[in-house]
C-alpha cells in the first residue's frame, strides 16, 4: 500500500470514527429524555395516588365522625324516654258521669222504659244543635226542666240530660252542652204505654237523625230491633 491510499484509509476511518461518536451520543441523550419523561409520569402518578389516599382517609374519617353523632344522638333519644311499658298505651279519656234521672233511681226496671242518646265518643252536644233539633220536634219544657212531648194533652214521655244535674232547662244558652238524652217512659203514670212507646221511638228516630246520635239502653249497649220487639210484645 502506497502512502496515498494509507492516507485515504486513515480518514476514512475517522471519519466512521466520528459518525459512530455522533450517532451514539445522539442515542444516549434520548435514553436520558426517556427516562426523565418516564420518571416525571410515575411521579404525577404517585402524586395523585397520594392525593387521592389523603382524600379516602379524609372521608373516612368524616363518615365515622357522622357515625360518632348519630350514635351520640340515639344513646340521648334513649337516655330521655322513660322506661315505662306504658308509653305504648293509648291514652283514653275516662267515660263521662252519666246522670241518671231521679225519677228513676231506685226503681224496678219493668216500671220505666229508658233509652239514651248520645254519641258513641261521648262528643258533647251545644246548645245550638239542641235548639235546631227541638225546634220542629213538638217537645217542650216541662217546670221541673225535663223537655216532654204531649198528644192528645196526654203526657207521653219525657227527655232529661245525659249531663249533671240532669236538666234541659238552659239548653237554648250559648254556652249549654250536654252528652245526650235520656228519654223516658214512667209507666206507672202512663195511660197508654203502647202509643207512649211508640210516639217516643218516633221522636228517638228524629233526633238521631238530626244530630246523628245512636241509641243505647241503660246498660251501655246498643239498642236493637230484637230489644224494641221484646218491648213491644210485653206492651201488648
Amino acid at each position: 500500500m502506497d502512502a496515498t491510499t494509507f492516507r485515504w484509509v486513515l480518514v476514512i476511518i475517522a471519519v466512521l470514527v466520528g459518525i459512530g461518536i455522533y450517532l451514539f451520543g445522539q442515542h444516549q441523550s434520548r435514553l436520558r429524555k426517556r427516562s426523565a419523561m418516564e420518571t416525571f409520569t410515575r411521579e404525577e402518578i404517585d402524586s395523585a395516588f397520594i392525593e387521592d389516599e389523603q382524600l379516602r382517609v379524609e372521608l373516612d374519617s368524616l363518615n365515622q365522625l357522622l357515625r360518632d353523632d348519630e350514635d351520640d344522638d340515639q344513646v340521648e333519644q334513649i337516655s330521655i324516654t322513660p322506661d315505662r311499658e306504658d308509653q305504648t298505651t293509648p291514652f283514653h279519656l275516662p267515660d263521662p258521669e252519666i246522670h241518671e234521672p231521679r225519677e228513676l233511681r231506685d226503681r224496678d226496671s219493668k216500671d220505666y222504659i229508658s233509652y239514651l242518646l248520645r254519641h258513641d265518643d261521648f262528643r258533647l252536644i251545644t246548645g245550638e244543635e239542641v235548639s235546631a233539633a227541638v225546634g220542629e220536634s213538638g217537645l217542650m219544657l216541662d217546670e221541673d226542666g225535663y223537655l216532654e212531648y204531649r198528644e192528645d194533652d196526654q203526657l207521653r214521655f219525657r227527655i232529661a240530660s245525659l249531663s249533671p244535674p240532669g236538666r234541659l232547662r238552659e239548653f237554648d244558652q250559648l254556652d249549654f252542652a250536654t252528652v245526650g238524652f235520656n228519654c223516658f217512659i214512667d209507666l206507672e203514670d202512663c195511660e197508654d204505654p203502647q202509643a207512649a212507646y211508640e210516639a217516643m221511638l218516633k221522636k228517638i228516630d228524629e233526633l238521631v237523625r238530626e244530630l246523628n246520635l245512636k241509641v243505647y239502653k241503660p246498660s251501655q249497649e246498643l239498642l236493637t230491633i230484637s230489644d224494641v220487639t221484646d218491648v213491644r210484645q210485653r206492651l201488648s
